[in-house]
């Protein structure tokens, strides 16, 4: 009896955290389901040597692009973005860090709960039969 009201009272925690638990599975899954367009990659502001003895990046000021990488099959690409679509693109590229980020967390919050339903299990989980012997037919 003792164990029961024991049992029914780790199982009423166990179920109030499924619950809290599930609330916040579901607002990351809302914050998963924006429209705005978004492209893969990092974008940023990349400074290189062009490999001319006689340029002035060879003295320290290096040549200045912004560019959009990713790994494409394997192997990292970079592409050089256009002054009038860099503003674009820095949007886009944030946009997807942004689904990256949420989708990291939907995954965290979903294992947490399938954690909780497993202990939820294992509380109401009786051995049976309580003899060790076996019955054969």
């Amino acid at each position: 009896m003792i164990q029961e009201i024991q049992l029914s009272a780790d199982l009423s925690k166990l179920r109030q955290q499924l619950w809290r638990a599930y609330a916040a599975l579901a607002h990351s899954l809302r914050r998963l389901q924006r429209s705005e367009p978004m492209v893969q990659g990092s974008f940023y502001l990349l400074r290189r040597k062009c490999g001319k003895p006689n340029c002035h990046c060879a003295s320290g000021q290096l040549h200045a692009s912004y560019v959009l990488t990713r790994s494409e099959g394997g192997k990292d690409r970079l592409y050089t973005v256009p002054k009038d679509q860099r503003a674009q693109v820095r949007q886009w590229a944030a946009e997807y860090r942004r689904y990256q980020r949420g989708r990291a967390v939907l995954v965290k919050r979903h294992l947490h709960l399938l954690s909780l339903v497993d202990r939820m299990a294992e509380q109401r989980l009786l051995t049976w039969p309580l003899n060790k012997e076996v019955l054969h037919a």
